[in-house]
């Protein structure tokens, strides 16, 4: 009796050893699915995060190609090869009248890579901007040429500005539609556009300095922008670097005068609206014509 008391003890003690095991086993196998549910929302995530890497460099392809045709992948492999550039990264901005792209040449230093589009529509408003100026005695009827001028143009414009002193891109390099000048950045970072910063600082000193600018553009270069706004400054180290200036005319232009006043109109506009007193423009005006 007693013998058989132990070994039903015995018995009842290996079958909760075994209930344990199986819920042990149980236990573990949901560890296990739980555990694989994580691993599967990790790849998941991968695959996810892969799929939108592809889909935004397909962005990226698609506005390179905006302007890169075979003609214009000839070129550029031309200037690769001249050592000029040893790659061309990312694109900076992109454009009604051309992309703008960030490049590395020897010891990795940055330069943008101003590349204009073939367009018959940018062509026709570009003539106006041609034609009057006394530099450009005779104006082409084909659209790759006009764009060719146009990209010439803004690289004389920014010579005349860099020469005197005014703070533009020093432009280096130009071959038919494809301009290359001076990154404004840190690093790929490139400088932001005024009107993208909230609240610069010391806005009465970013005042002076643009209105330097102009006087000056006007009087040592003798230049007028044509199209200056807080579009087209870069601010970097708090202060303004103006760009796109291939539509600036010579003060000799018929149509000098009207698009002076449409630039200090424009800045002084943008300055009043983030509450800066600005000066009078009409004395303004006066003073940056006077060239005695």
């Amino acid at each position: 009796m007693g013998k058989h008391n132990t070994e039903e003890g015995q018995s009842e003690e290996e079958e909760r050893n075994h209930e344990e095991e199986l819920d042990n086993q149980v236990n573990s196998d949901k560890m296990e699915d739980i555990f694989d549910k994580n691993i599967d929302d990790l790849v998941k995530k991968q695959i996810d995060s892969k799929r939108v890497k592809k889909i935004d460099q397909t962005k990226k392809r698609a506005t390179v190609d905006s302007v890169f045709d075979e003609r214009m992948y000839l070129q550029v492999s031309k200037i690769l090869k001249s050592g000029i550039l040893s790659r061309i990264e990312g694109i900076i901005s992109a454009g009604k009248e051309a992309n703008v792209y960030l490049a590395y040449g020897q010891n990795n230093k940055e330069y943008a890579v101003k590349i204009y589009k073939i367009d018959t529509n940018t062509s026709k408003w570009m003539r106006n901007y041609i034609i009057g100026d006394p530099r450009f005695k005779r104006i082409p009827n084909n659209v790759s040429k006009i764009i060719y001028l146009w990209a010439s143009k803004e690289f004389k414009n920014l010579k005349r500005a860099y020469k005197v002193g005014l703070n533009v891109p020093e432009p280096l390099h130009i071959k038919n539609n494809i301009l290359i000048m001076d990154y404004i950045g840190f690093g790929s970072i490139p400088a932001p556009k005024l009107k993208d910063i909230r609240s610069p600082k010391k806005p009465i000193k970013l005042l002076n300095e643009v209105l330097y600018f102009i006087k000056n553009l006007y009087q040592k270069a003798a230049l007028v922008h044509g199209d200056l706004s807080e579009f087209n400054i870069l601010y970097h180290n708090q202060k303004p670097v103006i760009i796109d200036i291939s539509q600036a005319v010579t003060i000799h232009h018929p149509k000098a005068e009207i698009f002076l006043v449409r630039d200090i109109t424009n800045i002084f506009n943008y300055f009043e609206t983030i509450g800066v007193e600005v000066p009078n423009r009409e004395d303004f005006y006066y003073e940056v014509i006077n060239l005695e």
